[in-house]
């Protein structure tokens, strides 16, 4: 009988393992191959009885995490960020039992008086910080976010346009996911691979073909500008509502570098409130309509939440604020750090996508990696050499093919202590680690980590964990 395919595994010891069978697990056994393996192996590892072992192994576990990402490796993992100091120590856990629903001065709650004075600090904050009239914060997600301007804009089979996930648009985008939840009727906008771009001289013919009445840009790889000029003139003559899905470019447009998505056009625009935005995880929204406005927090309660963690808050406050003053400056350098990567990364023969355009205007970088043998391949020996990216799937590639891009971000290295100076060593130890045909190691980037000097923002654990 002819057997299946090897699966490439990247186990916690970070060598690649050749495996065609996985164990089952208990936890998931509906999971593919790759992921009943490694819960077997935590399953297994992790067996723990009583409180006192729980939180040995829980403590365990945030300290190797904490060496892992602080001293050990390279995180360019365009999703995530690292926080401030004023940002986690405003982090405070005891509030998320602390319900409190309803407008300040309207709760079902008493006795919290402080948690209205939060709402308002965060939402003042947020909406200074977008350029905005008003800002909704209580989503737990920017995927919710999405959710939220769904159910508030849209009926059960309209139809909406967004990006394809080739053009990088992301999964609370399409049907199969956050749209489907609302019963939606999914188009993709046409896009132009050259221009990076919604293709604006077709756009008139599909859009009066398919009468979206929500149009949705942004999303997961996010290059360059969008012409929102273009798109809302093309909006308002089928009396489409035009979004912006900011989650990856937030904090970059909060400090003035990305295009202004609310002065450009945007009806309204949602957004992670970590990745750039460098805050507490959660979503938000924000638009300069009142009526929007109104239907959007309707939507966050009581459509779609009742409850909400106010942990989040003052940190989210915090970030705001700490995104648009910018002191120290984090944004323009990451910016001007991803352009040479970028370029340093060209110079070793990659095939970096938006060459003819500087190769990007935000914190991302994509390389295309066909002929590496596809983004998931490459991105699991980027982290078998202890560098942390990922995946994106490239506006040229097959739909149904595995992910052929790799998706790189500059602004977590730029906020722990890298220049944009350091770019030629991390172009480097990115080819290193995918000529390197040896045994897999992390010593390159856990050298090249310690010589970027103290963190701009925080003093992450960085001792050995034991």
């Amino acid at each position: 009988r002819r057997q299946p395919a090897p699966t490439l595994v990247l186990s916690s010891s970070k060598e690649i393992l050749l495996v065609n069978t996985a164990p089952s697990s208990a936890i998931a056994p509906w999971a593919d191959a790759p992921s009943r393996q490694r819960l077997h192996e935590l399953e297994t590892l992790h067996c723990e009885q009583g409180a006192t072992a729980v939180t040995d192994a829980v403590s365990r576990t945030l300290d190797a995490h904490h060496y892992r990402l602080a001293a050990e490796g390279l995180v360019l993992y365009a999703g995530t960020n690292v926080l401030s100091p004023a940002v986690r120590a405003a982090h405070d856990g005891a509030l998320s039992t602390r319900p409190a629903l309803g407008w300040p001065g309207g709760k079902l709650q008493t006795g919290v008086q402080e948690i209205e004075a939060l709402e308002v600090i965060a939402t003042t904050q947020v909406a200074r910080a977008m350029r905005a009239a008003h800002a909704e914060v209580r989503f737990l997600t920017a995927t919710m976010a999405n959710l939220a301007l769904y159910s508030a804009f849209t009926q059960p089979g309209d139809t909406i346009a967004v990006l394809s996930p080739e053009a990088g648009g992301h999964a609370s985008h399409h049907a199969h996911a956050t749209a489907g939840v609302r019963g939606l009727n999914v188009v993709h906008l046409p896009y132009s691979g050259a221009d990076l771009d919604v293709d604006a001289r077709v756009l008139d013919v599909f859009l009066t073909t398919h009468r979206p009445k929500l149009i949705l840009v942004g999303g997961s790889v996010t290059l360059f500008p969008h012409d929102l000029g273009v798109l809302r003139e093309a909006a308002d003559r089928i009396g489409a509502l035009l979004a912006y899905d900011a989650s990856h470019a937030a904090g970059l447009i909060a400090a003035g570098y990305v295009q202004d998505p609310l002065a450009e056009g945007a009806h309204v625009v949602s957004f992670s409130t970590y990745k750039t935005f460098a805050g507490p995880a959660g979503g938000a929204a924000v638009t300069n309509d009142p009526q929007l406005a109104e239907a959007i927090s309707h939507a966050a309660y009581p459509v779609l939440s009742s409850n909400y963690d106010p942990a989040r808050l003052g940190p989210l406050a915090i970030a705001a604020a700490e995104a648009a003053e910018q002191k120290p400056s984090w944004a323009a350098p990451t910016i001007t750090a991803a352009q040479h990567l970028a370029a340093h990364l060209a110079g070793h023969g990659y095939a970096v996508v938006g060459a003819d355009r500087g190769y990007t205007r935000t914190h991302q970088v994509v390389i295309d990696a066909t002929a590496l043998g596809g983004g998931v391949g490459a991105v699991a020996r980027l982290a078998a050499h202890g560098i942390y990216a990922g995946t994106c799937r490239l506006p040229w590639q097959l739909p149904d093919a595995a992910a052929q891009g790799i998706r790189l971000g500059t602004q977590e290295i730029i906020r722990r202590g890298a220049d944009v100076a350091a770019m030629s060593q991390v172009a480097a130890v990115i080819h290193h680690a995918m000529i390197n045909r040896g045994p897999a190691s992390a010593d390159a980037a856990a050298e090249l980590r310690a010589s970027l000097g103290p963190d701009l923002w925080i003093a992450q654990q960085s001792v050995q964990p034991g």
